[in-house]
């Protein structure tokens, strides 16, 4: 592996890192109106997109679409500036963004949202911007005639394909599902492009918020009765550590904790060490809280704390792991900030509010 490949892309990543807003702070913004988030915020990388929001106009909603600007802006200047391997896994993990979109816009189908109030549940993102997201809210009138106003994109067949068991049982976690296959199997196959120490870095962190996803929908499943057949149908097919049998005793496990320690020894045998923290992690929360939604933030904050480790596994290092960690605690930033803003116009209390921040 050559590192003098990311000497353009580096000083970039290491700066934009330098200016992620410290975690204690973050908490400190929980409960405060949307004026003292944007003072607060004017210091920070988000100062240009803040800037451009309208005294008249500051609410969430202005304050939310300057956070996911902010954060399509930083991930397009690192593509810009990252070799070609790099740069096409990076176009692939913005199709989850796209994907969100599409989720979003099935869910307030579903719910039959209003155009302004679905709008704030979406990512404007790649082809998948705010005109387009609006143009499908304004003209669909059900989940089939989202389904086929994105013909266009592969989005279309692919929820094509899934339509059949949304139908059958009145879910979205059907449709959900099928794009989530799709797009891992996507940034799955870019990760592939990569040969020795980057192969395992792209590997140990895409593949852990692929089991994540896995898990959670094992996790899920189970918690509602959904039977063993159609939670299989339900796993993204890929893994670094865990083969179909893994995965399988998880699913036929006698109850949820039996599936966590399943997947914690099988983690232990693959020596996959990373894995063994997030499932320890995991296990310790649900004999705790004996909570399904505990566990998906434990996991959520998992993948944070890889990332953490690897800044400073492989940091001396040019590769592609500063780049990965730092996309991902920049979208957990982007998160929080949003979890907050939002928090204070539904007046939840500031304790409730931190406790929904996922921080490592």
């Amino acid at each position: 592996m050559s590192a003098w490949k990311y000497k353009r892309v580096m000083p970039k990543v290491i700066v934009a890192k330098l200016r992620l807003i410290e975690p204690n702070d973050i908490v400190e913004l929980a409960g405060r109106r949307p004026r003292d988030v944007q003072l607060m915020l004017a210091k920070t990388s988000y100062q240009a997109e803040i800037s451009e929001i309208p005294t008249g106009q500051l609410d969430s909603i202005s304050l939310e679409n300057a956070f996911l600007e902010n954060f399509v802006r930083t991930c397009k200047e690192i593509m810009e500036h990252s070799p070609k391997n790099t740069g096409f896994l990076l176009s692939t993990i913005l199709m989850k963004f796209e994907a969100s979109n599409v989720k979003a816009i099935l869910r307030a189908k579903e719910a039959e949202l209003g155009i302004d109030e679905a709008m704030t549940y979406i990512i404007p993102a790649g082809r998948l911007d705010e005109a387009r997201c609006r143009k499908i809210l304004e003209s669909a009138r059900s989940v089939s005639d989202v389904i086929e106003l994105l013909s266009d994109l592969e989005y279309g067949p692919v929820l094509r394909e899934a339509l059949r068991g949304h139908e059958e049982t009145r879910l979205l976690l059907p449709l959900a599902v099928a794009l989530d296959k799709y797009v891992y199997g996507e940034i799955w196959r870019a990760a592939g492009k990569f040969r020795g120490l980057d192969k395992k870095i792209v590997r140990t962190v895409v593949g852990i918020e692929i089991d994540a996803i896995n898990i959670k929908v094992i996790l899920r499943c189970r918690a509602m009765g959904i039977s063993e057949e159609q939670i299989r149908r339900y796993i993204i097919p890929v893994s670094e550590v865990f083969d179909e049998k893994e995965l399988e005793d998880a699913i036929r496990a006698a109850d949820i904790k039996s599936s966590i320690e399943g997947l914690l020894e099988a983690a232990k045998l693959a020596m996959a060490r990373d894995y063994r923290y997030v499932l320890t992690d995991l296990l310790r929360e649900y004999e705790a809280s004996q909570s399904v939604s505990r566990l998906e933030m434990v996991l959520d904050r998992g993948l944070l704390k890889t990332s953490l480790r690897m800044l400073k596994r492989y940091t001396p290092f040019f590769n592609i792991g500063l780049i990965l960690a730092f996309l991902n605690l920049k979208w957990a930033e982007v998160k929080n900030l949003r979890a907050i803003v939002r928090g204070v116009e539904d007046q939840i209390s500031p304790d409730k509010i931190r406790r929904l921040l996922v921080l490592p």
